[in-house]
């Protein structure tokens, strides 16, 4: 059997609550390498920080011809790994994804997890994000990163 040391008891995810749809007002969109023909958005309102260290939120992507795809996802900022909850349906309620197992944040920087995880909510050197205020912050002000302007 492995022993562990009391500072060392496993990760366990904390509860978490469905999130209500994202409404068009409350989307904050955040640039994706240079593509400019589809729109990534984090539904503001949605974001939530878990005691467990989940970052959750509500993710929208539109593509040039106008198809929406939405998602709740969740993001550990100590692992860089990610977990997809839900997806969204185009009446408005969420279908729980097929496979919910965390899986590492890999890709190109032309990502849109990459670059949520290296430039906004996960930034080396920048405060932690402990507050759903500070993520709204940090997408409004396009990243806390270096190349945050």
């Amino acid at each position: 059997a492995v022993e562990l040391d009391d500072d060392e008891t496993p990760w366990v995810e904390g509860a978490f609550e469905m999130p209500a749809y994202p409404k068009q007002g409350g989307l904050i969109s955040f640039p994706v390498g240079i593509r400019t023909d589809i729109t990534f958005s984090i539904d503001g309102e949605t974001i939530s920080v878990g005691e467990d260290g989940v970052i959750r939120y509500v993710l929208v992507v539109v593509s040039a011809q106008g198809a929406r795809n939405v998602s709740f996802e969740g993001m550990r900022c100590g692992t860089g790994e990610r977990r997809l909850y839900a997806t969204g349906r185009s009446d408005g309620t969420w279908s729980a994804a097929r496979s919910d197992q965390w899986t590492k944040i890999r890709g190109s920087r032309s990502n849109h997890h990459v670059e949520l995880f290296l430039n906004y909510f996960c930034t080396i050197g920048a405060p932690a994000i402990v507050t759903p205020e500070a993520a709204r912050r940090v997408l409004l002000k396009g990243g806390a990163g270096e190349g945050a302007k």
